[in-house]
């Protein structure tokens, strides 16, 4: 339980998500850089608890069940935990912070807050329950945010002027393009790929729907009697509701030439591929992109809010949404020489996890004086 708080956690940020990956995989690089001020974790006990415990100043848990929409425990339960909390906070990803707006209701001590919406997520996407979701939650949302947060940060324009739109948020709005990546992480793929092997493509997301999955089984289908050697890596979300079934678990442990491998370590693994496909439906900032373009690779990925924001990079070729046979034409054409100097040196001016950093710590500072 989060205690003590009054003694503890005055000059303090707290990182609040629903989830401990959001805290551990997207954040443990960014807040290394954030010198001003001590940063707190609360999120779900989960797998990377003990990674969070050996990155960040204090680790508090916070009950919540994440395949529930919206879990009215999770709200008691934080509400409890806010009483006494004298901290600054930063929500990551829209969900956590409609939990944490609700939460907030009637306290006395109500805290200065930040949101990052990395991505609008299932409430915008097409699914049925999220469209009447989505309508019932509005009043909801236009009459808390303002009042909840003194800034929200957006990954992109588009998700900006659909969730302004929508909500009516009317303090300080931000866009900060990626949550940084450590560059110093990351091995880097030859500049030429040696042609006598099979191209090494790879798809690296979680297995759901709306990250494209069908439509890669789909592209390595269509491919199949060709010299590529195809591979898919992440793992299922039990806690979204986009997450695939079991059938369709099925079909990728069976699909011929497809290499399913798990969680791989992205920072050092990826480099030994080629081509890195992504046809996510939606994303804030695609991260995986991002990584992809820094090490190497040949990038294909759907146009997306989340993607034609990098459209100035090399080796990079954006595809309209469901056009998989654009897929399978741009690999075939791909003659296996990829300068990446531009794309180096752009990643390291503006999408560093330093950069990103840097960013946050301005707005940490400004927070005060949002009254």
């Amino acid at each position: 339980m989060l205690t003590n708080l009054r003694h503890k956690m005055v000059i303090m940020i707290t990182y609040l998500s629903h989830w401990d990956w959001i805290l551990y995989k997207s954040r443990k690089d960014l807040i290394k850089h954030i010198k001003s001020e001590k940063i707190n974790a609360m999120c779900p006990d989960g797998k990377f608890t003990e990674e969070l415990k050996n990155t960040y100043e204090n680790v508090y848990s916070w009950n919540i069940n994440r395949e529930k929409i919206l879990d009215i425990q999770a709200v008691l339960n934080l509400r409890a935990q806010l009483k006494d909390a004298e901290t600054k906070f930063h929500c990551f990803t829209l969900k956590t912070g409609i939990i944490f707006s609700i939460a907030s209701i009637f306290l006395k001590n109500r805290s200065k807050a930040v949101l990052s919406i990395t991505g609008l997520g299932f409430l915008f996407s097409n699914n049925r329950r999220a469209k009447l979701l989505k309508i019932l939650i509005k009043p909801l949302i236009r009459q808390l945010f303002s009042n909840s947060f003194k800034v929200i940060i957006f990954q992109n324009h588009t998700d900006k002027e659909i969730f302004l739109s929508y909500s009516k948020f009317s303090n300080k709005v931000e866009i900060i393009p990626s949550s940084g990546i450590e560059i110093g992480n990351f091995k880097k793929r030859k500049e030429n790929m040696n042609h006598q092997e099979k191209r090494k493509i790879i798809l690296v997301s979680r297995l759901l729907y709306d990250k494209g999955i069908l439509d890669y089984l789909n592209l390595v289908n269509r491919l199949k009697n060709e010299n590529y050697e195809f591979y898919l890596a992440g793992e299922r979300d039990e806690g979204n509701p986009q997450n695939i079934n079991d059938e369709d678990m099925q079909r990728i442990l069976l699909t011929e030439n497809l290499n399913y491998l798990g969680e791989i370590e992205v920072e050092r693994e990826l480099s030994n591929f080629d081509i890195s496909i992504i046809m996510s439906s939606h994303e804030g900032f695609s991260r995986i992109l991002l990584e992809s373009l820094y090490v190497g690779l040949y990038c294909l990925a759907y146009k997306i809010q989340g993607t034609e924001v990098m459209e100035d990079f090399t080796n990079l070729e954006l595809i309209k949404l469901n056009q998989i046979d654009q897929f399978a034409e741009l690999i075939k054409n791909f003659n296996g020489v990829a300068d990446n100097s531009k794309n180096t040196e752009l990643i390291e001016q503006l999408y560093s996890s330093k950069e990103v950093a840097l960013r946050f710590e301005k707005i940490y500072q400004e927070l005060d004086v949002l009254d």
